[in-house]
């Protein structure tokens, strides 16, 4: 961090940065929220506490997600709160990105990237590649394609066709 730090501020985010080392997120998130009630103004305090409290949402979903839906990690991870289905509050393309935007942002501020900044940074990159994933494929698998309508014959012929094709390309392949 720069050299202006107070020393105040560099003792709790030493100790957070510590902890975190040895595993103790909610320790080290305590640290970090001390660190930016202190110093609200410092952007090196609000880093500290959005990377911590993505870790300790992240930490906190991986215990609660036993059935493997890894959406409603990634959802923690980004901050937006789940409902009593599961369900996220917000889950518009726009809101995943704006959400996305901002943590970047403010993850972005603190001028030497801690551990648990760049760990955090890479979580939200994450959570968020792979909930506009789901959103794309959720998009472009769109409702059931109606039942085909085509017979049998037309089936068969379709067949045909497409068996004479191969054959032709395969010959004139050789």
């Amino acid at each position: 961090m720069a050299a202006t730090v107070p020393s105040a501020l560099r003792k709790q985010l030493d100790a957070a940065d510590k902890l975190f080392a040895d595993g103790n997120i909610k320790s080290a998130k305590m640290h970090a929220d001390m660190a930016a009630a202190l110093f609200s103004s410092a952007p090196e305090a609000q880093c500290a506490q959005a990377a911590y409290k993505v870790h300790a949402a992240a930490a906190a979903a991986a215990c609660k997600d036993k059935l493997g839906k890894t959406d409603h990690y990634h959802y923690a991870v980004l901050g937006f709160k789940l409902d009593a289905a599961g369900k996220a509050d917000a889950t518009t393309h726009d809101a995943v990105r704006k959400q996305h935007k901002a943590l970047c942002a403010l993850l972005g501020t603190a001028k030497d990237t801690s551990a648990a900044v760049a760990a955090a940074y890479k979580l939200v990159d994450e959570a968020f590649s792979a909930l506009t994933d789901i959103k794309k494929t959720d998009a472009a698998a769109g409702p059931c394609p109606p039942p085909s309508t085509t017979s049998r014959q037309q089936q068969g012929a379709g067949r045909k066709a497409k068996q004479k094709q191969e054959e032709e390309y395969q010959a004139a392949a050789y």
